[in-house]
């Protein structure tokens, strides 16, 4: 890269040879502290509580639910339960001895477990105008490109040998929501949040509804990492490569706000579909508005030398000449040499630190920039997120008892209908499916269900698409 900054970063890494035996990953928001903190804050904005509540769920997030580790396969098992151990007992959302957290813990896990390992955030990366992910230079390939991670500090020897380290390069953070390799994606939300409401036994619907939780909380993770400039504007070299620890802005978060410290929420976003949370032609996605906001340590102007007679204007070109994203871009720079720090502010917030020595005009980011970032960037990070929660499960199905008959109704936000199926639930808390009442149901219309003898609640589920996205549907009712 043409870049003096990261030229310098390399070179010092080169200097110490410690460095060079360094796994470095992308983590960008801590995932015990900050990711946690958002998503919990996210959580207690949107409308999950009172979902959970109509659900069955009296407690809604507080409700203590329980994943059955026998109900899954050996393999899958032992996977999960290895990774839910893993988790920080201290953070509060790691379940149990017996399996068993609150509602609101599960959705705070998802969002940790996304991140863990580490190296699951090379997938969270999206430029929002080329629509891709994680890439490194195209001119790197083969022998040239190991050699390079090797002495940028992004693997190590034995690493690189065994075809396992990191290589720069990932899905895009929207293809990784959809993919099937996910086991915290789009497809494991809704097929569990169905589950929830239709297998037979309450353990098995328990389960999923955690299933769907944990989810429901990776999902939200990776549209957190889109309010991360690094993630949006494809910079692992220049932000994770520089330090042990990750980049500099993380760090920042995660020391001056801890979890519990974070601001709270802004009012939960709207959008009309899963894929304008993160970018949209409109502009107002969060990877779109932190892309054109805010630079990342690898994304800074370079530094530009002065001679004698240079002219403000020709170190302006410059300066701007080095940027590789046209926002945001430089304009209002005081060049006259100075001993003080200067800062180029926009709406409002300061988004790049420059000196002038006389000799060379130097740019960077500091902590009075990422005190700016943060302050800007959490609160409206955490109203995306609850948007996107309240938008997963915008529709729901009002459920009405009338003599022997209930009434269901979908309801919400949305503008297609779907498969309805309804089921009967005994003294045992044993559901099964009604023969013959499967229907189509369309938003606003109203389906009569005649209520077996026995039952002591009736439950439906209807899975639909709207706008080319799924949606599911759920509701309950207990019967007098």
């Amino acid at each position: 890269m043409r870049r003096t900054n990261l030229a310098r970063a390399r070179g010092a890494t080169l200097v110490c040879a410690g460095a060079l035996f360094i796994h470095a990953t992308a983590r960008a928001y801590e995932p015990a502290t900050t990711h946690a903190g958002l998503t919990a804050r996210a959580v207690e904005t949107s409308r999950l509580h009172h979902l959970l509540a109509r659900l069955g769920r009296p407690l809604g997030l507080l409700e203590p639910l329980r994943i059955g580790f026998d109900l899954f396969g050996r393999d899958e098992r032992r996977a999960l339960q290895a990774r839910l151990d893993a988790l920080d007992p201290a953070g509060g959302y790691r379940p149990g001895p017996d399996g068993v957290a609150g509602a609101a813990h599960w959705v705070v896990a998802g969002a940790v477990l996304a991140k863990t390992p580490p190296e699951r955030g090379a997938d969270h990366f999206l430029d929002p105008a080329t629509g891709k992910g994680l890439y490194d230079d195209p001119g790197l390939s083969g022998v040239a490109h190991g050699v390079r991670l090797l002495f940028d500090g992004g693997t190590s020897v034995r690493g690189l040998a065994a075809g396992t380290a990191f290589t720069l390069s990932g899905k895009s953070a929207l293809d990784w929501i959809e993919s099937p390799d996910n086991d915290l994606g789009l497809p494991v939300f809704f097929d569990n949040w169905e589950r929830a409401v239709s297998l037979a036994e309450p353990r098995e619907r328990e389960s999923a509804l955690v299933r769907a939780l944990l989810a429901m909380g990776g999902v939200m993770a990776v549209l957190e990492d889109a309010g991360q400039p690094a993630f949006v504007r494809n910079d692992f070299r220049g932000a994770f490569l520089q330090r042990d620890d990750g980049s500099a802005y993380e760090q920042f978060v995660a020391e001056h706000y801890g979890r519990a410290g974070l601001p709270a929420a802004a009012a939960p976003v709207s959008r009309p579909d899963i894929t304008s949370f993160f970018a949209s032609a409109d502009g107002k996605g969060l990877a779109n508005r932190t892309q054109r906001r805010f630079f990342s340590e690898g994304t800074i102007p370079a530094d530009v030398s002065l001679e004698r007679n240079s002219k403000a204007a020709d170190v302006l070109r410059r300066a701007r000449e080095s940027l590789v994203f046209p926002s945001p871009t430089l304009s209002g720079l005081v060049l006259r040499p100075t001993q003080h720090r200067r800062y180029l502010a926009l709406e409002g917030h300061r988004v790049l630190a420059y000196e002038n020595n006389g000799t060379q005009v130097r740019f960077f980011l500091d902590d009075a920039v990422y005190a700016d970032m943060a302050r800007t960037l959490l609160p409206e990070v955490a109203g995306y997120a609850a948007g996107l929660l309240n938008h997963l499960v915008r529709a729901s199905l009002e459920m009405s008892v009338t003599g022997n008959k209930v009434t269901v109704r979908l309801d919400g936000e949305v503008k297609q209908g779907g498969a309805l199926r309804v089921f009967a639930e005994d003294g045992s808390g044993r559901r099964r499916e009604l023969p013959g009442v499967a229907a189509t149901l369309e938003p606003g219309g109203e389906v009569a269900v005649a209520v077996p003898v026995g039952a002591k609640k009736l439950a439906a589920v209807l899975r639909g698409r709207d706008a080319g996205e799924p949606f599911v549907a759920a509701g309950e009712v207990t019967l007098p």
